[in-house]
């Protein structure tokens, strides 16, 4: 996992528990703490079951508006996730929403505070109050994502001999990234600007796709036996069981699918120098 690896933020779990926690933590604030006058500037303001079902048209609105928001709006806009995206989405949300509750506030109050002033206190005191939850939901999911990578790669080399190694291949995007012990990878295949990882799992042979290039990503594993065979292959020399054809027409036959790579004819003297050493 990239650092800074936020692919969480467009998830849909993500967006629903954001929704949620979101106008859960608004109604019970307004409730309990009764900000902007919502009981009327009555001293002796009393809990009336009338009073808690007012209050849920904030929950609604709320809810409503930040799904709007998640769902509709930032698929439109939101292209990446990157951490200065994630903190412009985050500020714009905190002032769609405070406008949906200025508006919510003014339609109860049969709209008596209407006015622009009034409009930016809104717009400074609803987002010191959203903020909370929308850090707690953004961190308990930054930390989940880290948690579960630390689970996979605890739990995967549980299952690797000691000698191997873990093989780790990262490309541009969001979710590009994979992590294989070296015995299970078997080749790669370049198509256009993405690359065709093969590799075993379950006795059965798997691909994964990444955006990246050939050169920069045998130069990123920086491994011994994980090399450029031809213009649009690389290949893990550990599976080679079969070498077929002549110096220039060479094919590398891989086990356990019987897998055939090409060799590139100004790769074949180095593909087979490595080879013989092995």
């Amino acid at each position: 996992m990239k650092k800074n690896d936020l692919s969480f933020f467009s998830s849909k779990a993500y967006k629903l528990t954001l929704c949620f926690s979101l106008a859960i933590f608004f109604y019970l604030f307004i409730v309990f703490f009764l900000p902007f006058g919502v009981d009327n500037y009555d001293p002796d303001h009393k809990y009336t079951t009338e009073f808690l079902l007012e209050m849920l048209y904030f929950f609604i609105i709320l809810l409503l508006t930040c799904a709007a928001n998640e769902f509709l709006l930032k698929p439109l806009i939101i292209r990446s996730n990157s951490p200065k995206n994630v903190i412009l989405w985050s500020l714009w949300t905190l002032f769609f929403l405070s406008t949906a509750v200025y508006f919510t506030y003014n339609f109860l109050g049969n709209w008596h505070d209407f006015h622009l002033s009034s409009y930016f206190e809104f717009l400074r005191d609803c987002p010191a109050v959203l903020i909370f939850p929308l850090i707690a939901v953004f961190f308990f999911f930054r930390y989940r994502s880290l948690q579960d990578r630390v689970n996979y790669i605890l739990k995967e080399q549980h299952n690797y001999k000691d000698s191997e190694r873990l093989l780790t291949f990262i490309g541009s995007g969001s979710k590009d990234r994979i992590s294989l012990a070296a015995s299970r990878f078997l080749y790669g295949r370049a198509q256009n600007n993405y690359i065709e990882l093969f590799y075993i799992e379950k006795n059965e042979k798997q691909k994964f796709v990444i955006r990246a290039t050939l050169g920069q990503l045998v130069t990123s594993l920086n491994d011994p036996a994980i090399r450029r065979c031809h213009r649009s292959f690389m290949v893990n020399l550990e599976q080679v069981r079969t070498i077929k054809g002549n110096h220039q027409n060479m094919r590398l036959i891989l086990a356990p699918f019987d897998s055939e790579v090409p060799v590139s004819p100004s790769y074949t003297a180095d593909i087979m120098s490595l080879l013989k050493r092995r």
